[in-house]
C-alpha cells in the first residue's frame, strides 16, 4: 500500500506527532498524558476535559465490576448518542469486556432481537423493560475509579451489527488492535487533523460513528461536540462553530443546500474538511464545497474492516474513486470482489460461524464489493455481488453502475435501478427515482432515456423510468435498502 501518499498530506509536526496504538488502555493513557486540560466533550454551555472524562470512565469501570463484568463479558450498550453513551463505552471496553452498541427507541421491545442474538451478559440502558437485566448509567457511576484492565491486542473490544444493504443483520466482533487501527487510519487526512472540534452526527450504533467520529477525534485530542438532535442540527452547528465533519453523503448534500442557501454561517463558519462514506457520492459536491474553502475526502470501509479501508485526498482530480488503500493491509481482486487481509479484520460474526465462515475465502476477507485499482493505485468500487441484476438471458449486470450516473443529475435526490414489471408483464431493467421537488418527470424519463443510456453498455441500458415522492427505506448509515 502507499503508505507515503497519506503522510505526504501531514504537515511535519503532525508526522512527528501521529502514534500508532494497539489497545483501548493505551488510548486513555495518551490522553491523560498529552491532552488532560484539553476539552474532550462538549455540551451546550459546558466543556468536560480529557481527565475529568476518563474519571468518569474510571468511575464507571467501579460500577461494572461491581456488577460482575468480568473480561470478556458481552455488554449491551443502548444510549442516546450523548456523553453517556460515549463514557460506557469506554468504560466496558477498558474494563476489559465487549462492547455491542445496540439500537434505542421508546421501549425494551427494540432490543428483544439482537438481545436474542448476541445473549449479552447484561444491558446498559434507560429503556424499560429490557429483555435481559440491565443498569442505567448513573447507577453503575461509583465514586471510587478503578483503573482500566490490561488488554491484548488481540482481545474482542466491541460488536456492531451489520446487516448491508440486505440480508440478515450480523454482529461484527472487533478487537482492540482492529479498532485502533482503524483510528490511526482516521489520522491520515489532509488540512490538519490534530485539535480540531468535531461534531458526533454519527450515530454510535455504526463502527463509522464510534471509530471515525470518537475515537480518531480523542486520539488527536480534538474535541467531540456532542448532537442535541437532528432538529437543532443548524443551531448546534453554529453554537459549536466544529471545523471536522463526518457524514454520510445524504447529510453531507443536506447540509451544502444549507450553505448555498443561507451561506457557509449555518455550519458555523469554521468546517474546513469533511470526511465522508459509507454511500457514493456525487462528484460535483467536492468542487460545490470547495467554493466555501471546505476540502470533502471520501472514503471505503466495512463494519468487519474497523470501517476504513480507503481514502481519498485527491477528491477534485479522482471524483468516482474511494481513494488509496491505506497501509498495514493487503487488498486483491478474485473475479472482480475486493478482498482483504490485515489486522484491521474482524475476528467473526457472533453466534454466526456459517456466516463467518462463508466470509472468508483461502484467509481474506470476502467483502461482496466489486471493484478495481487503476494504475495510479486509486481504488474504485463498481458494485455489489449481492446487488446483481440477472437478466433474462442470464447475464449478471451491476445496478450502481448506471445509479452513479443518474444520482449525478441535479433533478434526482435519490434512485434505484431494479428489474421491474413493464405495462406488458415483461421484466426490464427499471429505474426508480425519488426527485427533487419540482422536477419535470416527462424531461427527466426522457434525459435518462437518452443521455443516460447512451454512456452506458447496451446490456445495462434503463428501459423503464418509475418515480416515487418519498424517500427510500434506509439503514441507520443512511444506506438505501434494497428490497
Amino acid at each position: 500500500m502507499d503508505k507515503q501518499y497519506f503522510f505526504d498530506i501531514l504537515s511535519p509536526e503532525e508526522r512527528a506527532r501521529i502514534r500508532r496504538l494497539y489497545t483501548l488502555p493505551e488510548l486513555e493513557q495518551l490522553c491523560l498524558s498529552e491532552y488532560a486540560d484539553l476539552p474532550a466533550l462538549e455540551l451546550p454551555g459546558k466543556q468536560i476535559s480529557y481527565r475529568a472524562m476518563w474519571h468518569r470512565v474510571a468511575c464507571l469501570r467501579t460500577g461494572l465490576k461491581a456488577a460482575g463484568l468480568k473480561k470478556g463479558a458481552l455488554i449491551g450498550i443502548s444510549l442516546p448518542p450523548m456523553v453517556d453513551a460515549v463514557e460506557c463505552f469506554l468504560a466496558v471496553v477498558t474494563a476489559g469486556g465487549i462492547a455491542a452498541m445496540l439500537p434505542t427507541g421508546d421501549s425494551g421491545q427494540v432490543l428483544s432481537r439482537p438481545c436474542q442474538l448476541l445473549q449479552p451478559d447484561f444491558l446498559i440502558t434507560h429503556l424499560p423493560d429490557a429483555p435481559v437485566k440491565a443498569y442505567t448509567p448513573d447507577s453503575l457511576r461509583g465514586d471510587v475509579p478503578s483503573p482500566a484492565e490490561k488488554a491484548d491486542p488481540a482481545d474482542p473490544a466491541a460488536a456492531f451489527f451489520t446487516g448491508g444493504t440486505s440480508g440478515v443483520p450480523k454482529s461484527a466482533l472487533l478487537s482492540h488492535r482492529a479498532m485502533m487501527l482503524g483510528s490511526y487510519n482516521g489520522l491520515l487526512a489532509p488540512g490538519g487533523v490534530f485539535f480540531q472540534r468535531y461534531y458526533a452526527l454519527m450515530p454510535l450504533t455504526h463502527v463509522f460513528g464510534i471509530i471515525r467520529n470518537t475515537l480518531s477525534c480523542f486520539q488527536s485530542g480534538s474535541t467531540l461536540c456532542m448532537c442535541t438532535g437532528m432538529m437543532n442540527l443548524t443551531s448546534d452547528l453554529q453554537a459549536y462553530r466544529p471545523t471536522l465533519l463526518v457524514l454520510v453523503p445524504a447529510l453531507t448534500e443536506m447540509l451544502l443546500g444549507l450553505m448555498k442557501a443561507y451561506g457557509p454561517g449555518v455550519a458555523g463558519g469554521q468546517v474546513k474538511l469533511i470526511i465522508v462514506g459509507s454511500a457514493p457520492i456525487r462528484s460535483s459536491v467536492a468542487e460545490e464545497l470547495n467554493q466555501f474553502g471546505i476540502t470533502l475526502c471520501a472514503g471505503y470501509g466495512l463494519t468487519e474492516s474497523a470501517n476504513l479501508v480507503s481514502g481519498n485526498a485527491d477528491q477534485l482530480t479522482h471524483p468516482h474513486s474511494v481513494g488509496k488503500p491505506y497501509p498495514d493491509q493487503e487488498i486483491r481482486f478474485v473475479d472482480g470482489e475486493i478482498q482483504l487481509k490485515g489486522e484491521h479484520i474482524f475476528d467473526g460474526y457472533i453466534n454466526n460461524p456459517e456466516e463467518t465462515a462463508a466470509s472468508f475465502q483461502d484467509g481474506w476477507f470476502r467483502t461482496g464489493d466489486l471493484g478495481y485499482m487503476d494504475e495510479d493505485g486509486f481504488l474504485y468500487i463498481t458494485g455489489r455481488i449481492k446487488s446483481l441484476l440477472i437478466l433474462p438471458n442470464g447475464e449478471k449486470i451491476s445496478p450502481e453502475e448506471p445509479e452513479l450516473l443518474i444520482n449525478e443529475l441535479r433533478e434526482v435526490k435519490a434512485c434505484v435501478v431494479r428489474m421491474a414489471e413493464n405495462r406488458f408483464g415483461a421484466k426490464v431493467i427499471t429505474c426508480e427515482v425519488f426527485p427533487v421537488p419540482g422536477t419535470d418527470e416527462k424531461l427527466l424519463t426522457e434525459k435518462i432515456l437518452t443521455d443516460i443510456n447512451a454512456q452506458l453498455p447496451g446490456s445495462i441500458r434503463i428501459q423503464q423510468v418509475l418515480f416515487r415522492h418519498e424517500d427510500f427505506k434506509r439503514t441507520p448509515a443512511m444506506k438505501i435498502v434494497r428490497e
